[in-house]
């Protein structure tokens, strides 16, 4: 027998079930059967030269470029464990073989690629270990007992292997197709980070094109006969809501003159009552956890997973982190409570956890319908003494979610009052809490959506059967803007894409793939961060525009078309490939005019050194003359001691002017402020308000 895991890690839990001994590369056990594991992808599709040396070169006559049969071949980095792995296939593929690699389409492909190359195409002793759960011995007897034929996931094995080519044929034909005729460095076009990209572009014209609307609110204080106030809302009898734009401010105005002695009586009070109730955040997925970093420790997702995959490997102190189940299996009660002992006195919020809750009914931990490859993060051991502070933040955020997961539920009744006075309408709601339950322990809830609205307050207890208009106000406000995406929004959204028109599409890429796919959208410089906020740079724009030129091209810019082209995939992995294919065909238009990324930007003013044109880009804002001879050096950062600078700060620079006061902070760690300028050498100099020196 021959058992083939996805990960080393994998198999010496299955090494450890079967007291199996280690050789090099695989383990041994019963004299003859063996346990051997892949190290993630073992082979990986070759690079277009490999079918043709010309392709060496990029040609616009060559594309598209369609292999009439894909080639794979061995990862750099697992040369050895690949010539292992597949000289015991080969050895025991008349043998009985089970496929244990992950749960999900990537193992399956992982494991059918190895068995491709591996020459074996009867798989009728072949059998499938399909389990999501931690890997107990107990677990593993059971999967094995349980697994099925292999060619009972050969659809499965399609899907992986469409989208694994879909992916090559998209990334190669475009990403040459756009580059060709351009400046340096080549664009990269792919079926998520284009369409991620233009979501991060399409939201920054968004605010830029912005205009605020004026509106008022009636906001009053409703007493009750033991002095308990609720704030109440006027209701516009136009909409039913509280907002009146200068069209409905005549009946704003007349209210306002209906009770301006304020100390007026509520006639009478409608009231719906509703007990609810709210549970603790489930436990940690990666992106969850990508999320959570990024928003208290500030790290960005790819050094999350890094930290959270070091924690796993390393200090073996995390499960699995490429998760995207925040839920463990039916089966794992007994492991969560060997951990739940284990660690309790390690974190204080065991205090307020509810071990009665632990058990299998309580399916917002144990649920094997909401498994997908890997159960959820939790903590295995205790994090030792010698972990980077890094390190503990993550392993404290796992810790602490594991530990309030397992807590009372927050109970309390949901009251909407309906206040009629003078014929006016007021609404209020409020909470009224029976039991605080896990808000006892934990204040903020991230993923809780009640009281996230300003509408609704929590009070202790409101009479409503005798009540008065104390007094009230009238308050301006502006409609605003959606929030420019910043790492953690962009997560969110990635996770569950909407738009207004089709409302929630197909994710975008996996769990273990988004960080990747952010990476990649820095690297190749087409966005920035500034604030925390992200900026398609003008390199992004360039392409956008360009692909925009096609309606064949802005398909892979419109993240709607990854629904599509996601649904096929599940359903006709034969009918998507071809769809793609004939999609990569038809975007290869050498009609399409593709102007000189250059003169596509636009300048913010002109040099103070040189007078040549400044651009910006990724990094700043820079001299056009920076080829010429001698060279112009002037170059303006788009941070300067942590300040931020725009657009229209360089241009101000440029213009010598002074920028408005910026909030800084020294080498050393001091915090002043100054308005920047810029000096005769076109250096930044600093002015401190006030004559007032930093400290």
């Amino acid at each position: 027998m021959l058992i083939l895991c996805e990960k080393p890690s994998v198999a010496k839990d299955f090494a450890n079930t079967f007291s199996a001994y280690r050789k090099s590369g695989f383990y041994e056990f019963n004299n003859e059967s063996k346990i051997t594991y892949c190290v993630g992808h073992l082979f990986e599709l070759v690079n277009p030269q490999a079918y043709n040396p010309k392709y060496l070169k990029w040609a616009l006559e060559d594309l598209p470029i369609i292999p009439n049969e894909f080639i794979y071949e061995p990862s750099a980095a697992t040369i050895e464990q690949s010539k292992i792995v597949l000289s015991l296939l080969r050895q025991h593929a008349n043998d009985e073989v089970l496929i244990a690699t992950d749960a999900g389409r990537e193992g399956e492909l992982i494991a059918r690629i190895a068995l491709y190359m591996a020459g074996i195409k009867n798989i009728s002793k072949f059998k499938r270990f399909w389990v999501s759960e931690a890997l107990t011995p107990e677990i593993i007897k059971k999967g094995i007992a349980d697994a099925k034929p292999l060619a009972s996931y050969d659809l499965l094995s399609a899907q992986g292997f469409a989208r694994s080519r879909a992916d090559w044929l998209i990334g190669m034909n475009l990403s040459r197709f756009v580059s060709i005729g351009n400046p340096s460095p080549a664009f990269s076009v792919g079926r998520v980070q284009t369409a991620v990209l233009s979501a991060i572009a399409h939201r920054n014209d968004e605010v830029a094109n912005f205009s605020a609307t004026p509106y008022k609110i009636l906001e009053a204080d409703i007493l009750d006969i033991n002095g308990v106030s609720v704030k109440a809302k006027l209701s516009n009898p136009e909409n039913s809501g509280f907002s009146f734009f200068k069209n409905h401010e005549g009946f704003l105005f007349d209210a306002v003159k209906s009770i301006e002695s304020g100390k007026v009586k509520i006639d009478s009070v409608d009231t719906v009552f509703k007990e609810c109730s709210t549970k603790p955040d489930k436990l940690y997925n990666i992106t969850g956890l990508q999320k959570d970093a990024y928003k208290l420790f500030g790290l960005n997702p790819d050094e999350t997973l890094l930290i959270a995959q070091s924690l796993y490997e390393t200090h073996k102190c995390l499960s699995y982190p490429r998760t995207p189940s925040r839920v463990l299996g039916d089966n794992n009660v007994d492991l969560f409570t060997e951990k739940f002992y284990l660690l309790k006195d390690t974190n204080p919020l065991s205090a307020f956890s509810d071990t009665s809750l632990i058990n299998i009914a309580n399916k917002h931990i144990f649920n094997s319908a909401q498994l997908e490859d890997h159960h959820a993060l939790i903590p295995l051991d205790v994090l030792p003494a010698a972990a980077t502070q890094k390190e503990k933040d993550i392993y404290s955020l796992v810790s602490d979610r594991f530990f309030t997961v397992c807590m009372p539920d927050r109970v309390y009744i949901d009251k909407s009052f309906v206040f009629h006075v003078k014929n006016l309408v007021f609404k209020a709601r409020v909470h009224e809490i029976i039991n605080p339950g896990w808000t006892k322990a934990v204040k903020d809830s991230p993923d809780t959506e009640d009281d996230k609205t300003d509408d609704v307050q929590n009070i202790s207890c409101f009479d409503h059967s005798s009540c008065t208009l104390e007094s009230f106000s009238v308050l301006d406000k502006k409609t605003a803007p959606k929030k420019e995406f910043n790492i953690a929004s962009l997560l969110s959204f990635m996770e569950n894409p909407k738009q207004e028109e089709s409302g929630k599409l197909q994710s975008l890429g996996t769990p273990a793939t988004r960080a990747e796919a952010i990476k990649k959208l820095f690297s190749m410089e087409y966005i920035i961060e500034n604030k925390k906020k992200l900026f398609a740079t003008d390199r992004a724009k360039y392409l956008l525009d360009l692909l925009s030129k096609s309606p064949h091209l802005a398909k892979i810019a419109d993240i709607s078309t990854t629904t599509e082209w996601e649904l096929k995939l599940a359903t006709d992995p034969a009918a998507f490939e071809k769809e793609i294919t004939d999609f990569i065909v038809a975007c290869i238009d050498p009609s399409i005019k593709k102007e000189s990324f250059s003169k596509q930007k636009n300048s913010i003013g002109a040099c103070p050194l040189c007078g040549k044109d400044v651009f910006s880009n990724h990094k700043g804002f820079g001299c056009s003359g920076y080829s010429q001879n001698p060279p112009c050096k002037l170059f303006i950062p788009n941070s300067f001691l942590t300040a931020g600078i725009s657009e229209n700060d360089a241009s101000l620079l440029l213009a010598g002017k002074t920028t408005k006061l910026k909030k800084c902070v020294s080498k050393e760690g001091k915090k002043f402020e100054a308005c920047f300028s810029l000096k005769s050498d076109g250096a930044i100099k600093l002015n401190f308000p006030d004559n007032k020196k930093r400290s």
